[in-house]
């Protein structure tokens, strides 16, 4: 069977997608295969008339979104570390870090608003994290540097 130019492909695929045909009638009046048509509709996602796309995996939504709570509150334990470990104050480096974790806590609040809770576990309360982030880099600047730290902050 000869080979189809792209346009012919084109009107197999109209066919294939807009009439209630048999894949071997909608072939013959191609010139083609069925099994070509199979191919070529398997390939290139093409559903027949009625045929819904496949709805998103809403558990792998979920799992992504844990993933991105468990590495921001990795991303505070560091800073909280960094803190504890004797450095100074709040430095520009130090703020645009906890600006960007502010920004990551909004957007993975709205990432979880938009999926279920379908696990079970309880909700995350946004505004009682970042009070408690808040409370503790305050508790930490306010302790000041361990006694046996170097002037100016000697980083691990």
């Amino acid at each position: 069977m000869p080979e189809l130019t792209l346009d012919q492909w084109a009107a197999v695929r109209v066919a294939y997608e807009t009439t209630a045909q048999g894949l071997r009638e909608i072939a013959a009046q191609h010139g083609v295969s069925h099994v070509s048509v199979a191919k070529q509709a398997a390939r290139h996602g093409w559903l027949r008339p009625g045929e819904a796309p496949p709805l998103p995996d809403e558990a792998a939504e979920e799992k992504l979104v844990a993933r991105l709570y468990r590495t921001f509150e990795k991303q505070v334990a560091e800073l909280e570390l960094r803190f504890a470990n004797g450095e100074v104050g709040v430095d520009e480096k130090d703020a645009r870090t906890l600006s960007v974790l502010a920004r990551t806590l909004e957007t993975l609040g709205k990432l979880r608003e938009g999926t279920d809770d379908a696990a079970g576990d309880a909700p995350v309360d946004i505004e009682a994290l970042r009070a408690r982030l808040q409370a503790r880099l305050e508790q930490l600047d306010a302790a000041g540097p361990p006694a046996d730290a170097t002037a100016g902050g000697a980083s691990a």
